[in-house]
């Protein structure tokens, strides 16, 4: 046999490497350079985009700023002149007046088509869909149909001209609605929470009964034991049946012994604990 090296083996001194063609060379890093710049600024305006957007979405006009304001406006004038024009919008039913913009509830309700036709018209799936046929048949038609006919936006708006806008409708009274907020919720919990000396009144009781948050043992006894919260109350001997306390840990166990026979035997308590 041979002693020489095979090709190949050894410590690669044998292999031949091809020089790179600086003018491809240079080619390659061009284009890379360009893929990153394209990256960079898509990433800076993915990162703008999170940070300055409106907290309700980019057509929530409630949450939109003084400039985000104006280029909605300036996107959905462009949309809505573009829609009368194609579809030639004279019919009484269908007509799209010249001060649309003047209308609150036109803006929200032209904003919404414009966004559903953004996505009817977006998709990037070359399949063929019903979704141009959906927003025509479901989005647009109607839409302008409410407006013009069952709501009667614009009835006042003839010739061209802008008809005053009607007094705004009475909103949430404040006064009555601070005082509201003020007394409402705590004198519910409080009906429903025992008292300093842990009892339950008959009112809260009840509440707690017709709540569900607490079961009664014996549905058809007045001074029946109840479970609310894991603890058993009940009417000491003796006493009115007005206040229900907590009772000690054996006549609890006592309670849920009985508590869980009756129900087996189709007895269950009301309520729900």
């Amino acid at each position: 046999m041979s002693d020489q090296p095979l090709p190949g083996s050894g410590d690669g001194a044998g292999l031949a490497v091809e020089p790179l063609d600086p003018v491809i060379l240079a080619e390659v890093l061009e284009a890379l350079a360009r893929r990153l710049e394209s990256l960079e600024g898509l990433v800076a305006a993915v990162t703008d985009q999170l940070v300055e957007a409106p907290a309700g979405g980019p057509w929530a006009w409630r949450q939109l700023g003084p400039s985000q304001t104006r280029a909605l406006f300036t996107e959905l004038r462009d949309w809505v002149d573009w829609l009368i024009t194609r579809y030639e919008l004279r019919g009484e039913a269908e007509t799209i007046p010249a001060c649309w913009f003047l209308h609150p509830v036109a803006v929200e309700e032209l904003t919404g088509l414009m966004v559903a036709w953004k996505a009817a018209y977006s998709q990037k799936e070359m399949a063929p869909s019903d979704a141009l046929v959906n927003w025509h048949d479901r989005w647009m038609w109607p839409t302008l149909h409410r407006l013009t006919v069952q709501l009667r936006v614009w009835v006042k708006c003839t010739g061209g001209s802008h008809a005053p806008l009607r007094p705004a409708p009475p909103v949430t009274d404040e006064a009555s609605f601070t005082s509201f907020l003020t007394h409402a919720g705590p004198r519910t919990d409080t009906a429903r929470a025992p008292d300093s000396a842990g009892a339950l009144d008959r009112a809260a009781l009840q509440a707690l009964l017709s709540s569900g948050e607490a079961v009664k043992l014996l549905p058809d006894d007045p001074s029946s034991p109840i479970r609310y919260s894991g603890r058993w109350y009940g009417v000491p001997d003796g006493m009115q049946g007005e206040r229900w306390r907590p009772v000690d840990g054996e006549r609890g166990a006592q309670l849920d012994l009985m508590l869980s026979r009756l129900t087996l035997v189709g007895r269950p308590g009301s309520g729900s604990a």
